[in-house]
């Protein structure tokens, strides 16, 4: 395949286009998970890949990555945080095409099976991707695990109010640790992002556990510098 070439007003060499690659992750069956299609036509037709594509002239990158994202999964209205921009004039085989890249966590349960080619892929378990999609890939998931203790990402995820345990369940998912019960507990109460509500789960067996909430349900950050709870020490049994 003949690589493509384009010159701006000016005369000088300049990207052939532009796309725009949606990194959608979501914590499925206790792993973190990633949203790929199969390519239908080359290059590298066959291979999974990030469900993005060519921007149009009218559009903005955000607004390429939603568009692809539904065309081609059926998940839209997904809210989406720049991530990168891949520039390696080598990165396409069909010449200098430019990405940026955009990241979410989402429910995996909005992806409607049967509906759509699309698939979810453990992020430590990938198959042959396309292009440098894995690379991508592994910026995302780094963002986004780093964020998961500065910030209330994961605040989507879990009902209105929560127990511990299910928070625990939801952030050993997305981080890819087993963290030590009481040290979770206490991190996260410490952080400001969650406060408890003052109510129990109740009808229940055993002790009844507290219901917490996030103190803010839009994007927000931590106001204290939040440190990563203590993991769960090989052998040991985490408690609730």
């Amino acid at each position: 395949m003949p690589r493509l070439t384009a010159v701006n007003s000016a005369g000088y060499n300049a990207p052939a286009a532009l796309t725009a690659d949606p990194v959608i992750l979501a914590p499925l069956s206790g792993r973190l998970h990633v949203l790929l299609v199969r390519r239908e036509e080359p290059p590298q037709q066959g291979r999974w890949a990030l469900p993005g594509g060519f921007m149009n002239d009218d559009e903005l990158p955000e607004q390429t990555a939603q568009r692809k994202l539904t065309e081609k999964t059926g998940v839209g209205g997904v809210y989406l945080e720049q991530l990168h921009t891949y520039g390696d004039p080598n990165r396409d085989p069909r010449g200098w095409i430019v990405s940026i890249s955009y990241l979410a966590l989402i429910d995996a349960a909005v992806l409607h099976e049967g509906a759509t080619t699309a698939r979810w892929f453990p992020v430590d378990d990938l198959p042959e991707v396309a292009f440098d999609h894995g690379a991508v890939i592994a910026d995302g998931t780094e963002r986004l695990r780093g964020k998961l203790w500065y910030s209330n990402i994961a605040v989507g995820l879990l009902p209105e109010r929560f127990t511990m345990p299910q928070a625990r369940r939801l952030y050993e998912a997305i981080s890819g640790v087993t963290y030590e019960a009481s040290n979770f507990r206490r991190e996260l109460e410490q952080s400001g992002l969650v406060r408890g509500t003052g109510e129990v789960v109740k009808g229940v067996p055993g002790r009844p556990a507290m219901l917490y909430e996030f103190v803010e349900r839009r994007p927000a950050w931590s106001p204290r510098r939040s440190r990563t709870p203590a993991a769960i020490r090989a052998g040991a049994v985490a408690r609730s």
